[in-house]
């Protein structure tokens, strides 16, 4: 019997976080479709939540600054 395993799953690019059961990650994200073929888990000791990876977070931080930069040049 496996144990259930999370992931997390950026709602943005659709990649996921590559870790282990035990917390360590192998690499940071990838593919779902590389994260199956290293992590063979059946699909219903498999959940999945959202959190957004790295690259699209820091997209995000930019997209925000600089819409507050370009508001405080509008008169």
């Amino acid at each position: 019997m496996s144990h259930p395993h999370l992931t997390y799953c950026c709602p943005a690019c659709q990649r996921v976080k590559d870790q282990h059961c035990d917390g360590s990650v192998e690499q940071d994200w990838c593919t779902m479709a590389d994260y199956v073929k290293r992590h063979p888990t059946p699909g219903p000791a498999r959940s999945l939540a959202e959190f957004y990876c790295t690259d699209c977070s820091m997209s995000y931080d930019r997209l925000v600054q600089y819409s507050r930069t370009s508001q405080a040049f509008v008169v």
